[in-house]
């Protein structure tokens, strides 16, 4: 009878344990988390890595950019460079235009379009100066020429004014623009001769 007993307890034992592990199979296995994706799993990695260089854009042999930056990192997969420290002249008709200048940047290798940030500056040929903390450039398309756009603060300071406000669409030459919200202007005296 003990030995009955026994083996009931044993059987009683074993189908609750296997009855747990059961239970940790099908609820351990259900989770919120969705499953990773394949791009996901993949940590991009740099094709190429430069430091100290100078690449020239062309078309028809005729220049439309200049990059020198310190150092930059190139993702040819996804079409984009990562540069640091750089100073960018930009050319309509081959003639320089305006020279950009910020601490970090990601250039659009498909469309030659620019993302500047950190201490951005821009200076025009006829001595403009554009200063924001991010920057996007659009590059010339067809007859249109090249624009600067961003929804930060800006400051356009001329030989006779200071203007400054938030949101600002103009184009490379720092010519036609306008800026999108609290505007304010400050207009220098001139000097008599």
């Amino acid at each position: 009878m003990q030995n009955e007993k026994c083996k009931f307890n044993f059987l009683i034992f074993r189908t609750i344990l296997l009855g747990l592990v059961i239970l940790v199979f099908v609820f351990g296995g259900c989770t919120s988390r969705p499953p990773l994706s394949p791009a996901a799993k993949e940590i991009p990695v740099p094709q190429q890595k430069l430091e100290d260089f100078r690449l020239l854009a062309t078309e028809g042999g005729v220049r439309q950019w200049e990059l020198k930056a310190r150092a930059a990192q190139i993702y040819e997969k996804i079409k984009k460079t990562y540069i640091q420290d750089f100073v960018t002249f930009l050319y309509e008709e081959g003639e320089l235009t305006s020279t950009l200048a910020a601490q970090r940047g990601i250039l659009d290798m498909a469309t030659n379009n620019m993302k500047a940030l950190g201490n951005v500056i821009v200076t025009s040929a006829k001595g403009s100066c554009l200063e924001t903390e991010e920057l996007h450039y659009l590059s010339p398309t067809g007859n249109q020429k090249g624009k600067f756009v961003t929804e930060e603060f800006v400051r356009i300071t001329e030989p006779d004014r200071i203007t400054t406000g938030y949101g600002l669409e103009i184009d490379s030459d720092l010519e036609n623009g306008k800026i999108k919200r609290d505007v304010k202007v400050k207009v220098e005296a001139l000097s008599a001769p």
